[in-house]
C-alpha cells in the first residue's frame, strides 16, 4: 500500500485509498453499491503518476531490515514492516515535504486501514464457526426481499406459517452497510434479479454470491461476535469457555496463514491498539 500510494496523485473523485483499491482491482461498496469510478479516467486525469515516489530498492530494504530484527522469529508481519519503513523514511533524503507526506501515509493512512484489516481478520476468524448461521440468515434475507418486491407472502420454512416480509428484518441486515430509507427497495430488488440470473445459469447461490449482500451479513454476524473477540483477545486469564473460543481463534487465524510468531504478535498489537477501553 505504501509503495502504491506514494507516487499517486490527488483526485477529486475518491480519496488515495480508495484509489489504491481501485487500481488493484477491488471492488469498493459505498451505501451497500459498487463505487463507480472509471479507471481509465482515473488514468488519464494525470500525466506524470507513477513517476515519483518510493522505489522498489527503498521496500526491499525495509524488508530486509524486518527481517534482521526478527531473527529469532524468522518472519515478518504488517507491524513490523510499517516500523521498519517508518524509520526508513525518518533517515532518508527527503524534501520536509515528502517526509510529513510519506510519514501521514505509514502513520495514519495506511495504519487505520491495517487496523480495520485487522480487526475483520481477527473476528472473522471467531465468526468463522458461524457460518451455517451466515447462510441461514441469507436464505431468510432471500425469502423476505422475494416476498416484498413481489408484494407476496413468506411461508415460513420450519412452521409453514404465511408470513407478510419481515421489514425489520430486512432492515436489520441493510443498514449493515449503510442501505437506509428509499434506497432499500431498489437494493432488495438488485439482490433478487442478481440473484435470479445467477440461478437460471445454473450457478450456486450462496450468502457470498452477491458482494454487498456477503458484507452485510457477515458484519450483522461480525457485530454480534465483535465484543467477544475483544474480551477474548484482551483477556489475560480466560474461563474454560473463553479459553476454546480463544483456541478456536487462534486455530483459525494458523489455518489463514498466519505463523504462531505472527498471531502472538497481532493479538497483542490488537489489545493494546485496535480495542482500547
Amino acid at each position: 500500500m505504501f509503495a502504491v500510494l506514494s507516487p499517486l496523485e490527488p483526485t477529486a473523485k475518491c480519496d488515495l485509498m480508495t484509489k489504491v483499491k481501485i487500481y488493484n482491482g477491488e471492488e469498493v461498496i459505498e451505501k451497500g453499491r459498487t463505487k463507480k469510478i472509471d479507471l481509465q479516467e482515473l488514468r488519464h486525469e494525470t500525466k506524470r503518476e507513477g513517476m515519483d515516489g518510493i522505489s522498489t530498492r527503498f521496500i526491499m530494504k525495509a524488508l530486509d531490515n524486518a527481517l534482521s530484527d526478527n531473527v529469532d522469529g524468522r518472519c515478518i508481519n504488517p507491524i513490523t514492516v510499517r516500523e521498519a519503513l517508518v524509520a526508513m523514511v525518518r533517515e532518508a533524503e527527503l524534501s520536509d515535504d515528502q517526509r510529513k507526506r510519506y510519514l501521514e501515509f505509514l502513520q495514519d493512512t495506511i495504519h487505520k486501514e491495517y487496523l480495520e484489516i485487522l480487526e475483520k481478520e481477527i473476528t472473522k476468524a471467531f465468526v468463522y464457526a458461524y457460518e451455517e448461521q451466515a447462510e441461514a440468515l441469507f436464505q431468510n434475507y432471500l425469502d423476505h426481499a422475494e416476498a416484498f418486491v413481489n408484494k407476496g407472502k413468506v411461508t415460513d420454512r420450519r412452521t409453514g406459517e404465511t408470513l407478510e416480509p419481515d421489514e425489520g428484518f430486512l432492515k436489520s441486515i441493510e443498514e449493515q452497510i449503510a442501505i437506509i430509507g428509499t434506497a432499500a427497495e431498489g437494493f432488495r430488488q438488485d439482490v433478487i434479479a442478481y440473484l435470479w440470473s445467477n440461478s437460471r445459469r445454473g450457478m450456486k447461490v450462496s450468502y457470498s454470491s452477491y458482494e454487498p449482500i456477503r458484507q452485510a451479513i457477515e458484519k450483522k454476524l461480525m457485530a454480534s461476535v465483535r465484543e467477544l473477540s475483544r474480551i477474548v483477545t484482551r483477556a489475560t486469564t480466560r474461563d474454560a469457555e473463553q479459553s476454546q473460543k480463544h483456541d478456536s481463534m487462534v486455530q483459525r487465524l494458523l489455518t489463514n496463514g498466519y505463523c504462531p510468531t505472527c498471531v502472538d504478535t497481532v493479538l497483542k498489537y490488537a489489545a493494546n491498539n485496535l480495542w482500547k477501553d
